[in-house]
Order: structure tokens, then C-alpha cells, then sequence
């Protein structure tokens, strides 16, 4: 585990890398032929980052 100093400044920059993952997986799923590869981890990121689940920051 992490100890940082401002844990919500943490987990909203964590959020905000797990969306652009997720936007960057649905491009993937378009261009790529392994579509349902990209759009599982799409959905995983983008979950992932609307829970807020990071189990490595301590709050």
C-alpha cells in the first residue's frame, strides 16, 4: 500500500487514466480484430474507474 498525501487527488488522477484506458481500448476494439479482447478490458477499465478501486492507496 501507498500512503500519499492527498488520497483523493490520488484516486481521481488514477480515474482519470483508467478512462482514457478505456477510450483507448473502444479505438482498439474498432480497428483491431480481437474486438471482444478490447471491449472486455474496455468495460473492466471503465468500471474500475467509476468504483474508484484502487487497493494499493490507503485512504
Amino acid at each position: 500500500m501507498f500512503r500519499v498525501r492527498n488520497p483523493q487527488k490520488a484516486l481521481r488522477t488514477i480515474a482519470l487514466i483508467r478512462y482514457n484506458l478505456a477510450a483507448l481500448f473502444l479505438l482498439l476494439a474498432l480497428l483491431r480484430e480481437e474486438r471482444l479482447l478490447f471491449l472486455g478490458l474496455a468495460l473492466l477499465a471503465f468500471l474500475m474507474a467509476r468504483t474508484g478501486y484502487c487497493p494499493l492507496i490507503r485512504r
